[in-house]
């Protein structure tokens, strides 16, 4: 039987194993060493669940992600290799959806906190999203994040637009409430980042 991470949906195949990581074809999941993680975002056996063959996973994540990866890219050049209004305008894309929801900001801890309530407590993108406000700067830290593989391939290829959808929805989220443009530093994390984001200039 197959299993899936329900954060990335990644899904195990007894049939073909996991090579890469030292799991041969053949090993049923119940086989796997107890530190076995999953390869795309770092999580343990507990968070997989079998997947019924008669109704198997209908995600979508792997043609998903094929699309953002040559989005991005394209995005990346057209703006001749900056990507801050790129940035900006994914994160008032999300901005706008949340205030849909009726969601308000009324000071920075609230914006970050609904922010992690949109992408972690209701679509899953992430285990979980840590985060602290300090006086001229704010700290995300992302744990085991869906798009980990994702933004791991643009980093490869060169590309260093930051599509990542807590960052741009963050800083936005922040200038609304502070009037304060944010200076945006993402560094890998286990797998996830951690994320600084820094006042530079009022709007």
């Amino acid at each position: 039987m197959n299993y899936e991470c329900e954060i990335c949906h990644y899904i195990y195949d007894p049939e073909k194993g996991d090579p890469e990581h030292g799991i041969k074809a053949g090993t049923d999941f119940e086989d796997l060493p107890d530190d076995w993680i999953c390869p795309i975002c770092g999580l343990g056996k507990e968070y997989f669940h079998p997947v019924d063959e008669g109704n198997p996973s209908q995600s979508g994540e792997a043609p998903l992600a094929m699309m953002v990866l040559a989005l991005t890219r394209g995005l990346w050049k057209i703006s001749g290799m900056g990507s801050y209004s790129v940035t900006r305008e994914i994160g008032r894309t999300f901005l706008r959806q949340l205030k849909k929801d009726k969601t308000e900001f009324e000071g920075e801890e609230d914006a970050l906190r609904s922010v992690k309530s949109y992408f972690i407590e209701r679509y899953r993108f992430a285990r979980d999203m840590d985060y602290k406000v300090e006086e001229d700067s704010a700290e995300l830290l992302v744990k085991n994040c869906r798009f980990f593989a994702l933004c791991r391939e643009l980093e490869s290829q060169g590309v260093h637009i930051t599509t990542c959808p807590y960052t741009n929805t963050s800083s936005v989220a922040l200038e609304e409430v502070t009037g304060y443009r944010y200076r945006i530093k993402k560094e890998k994390w286990g797998y996830g980042h951690r994320i600084i984001l820094k006042k530079i200039s009022k709007v």
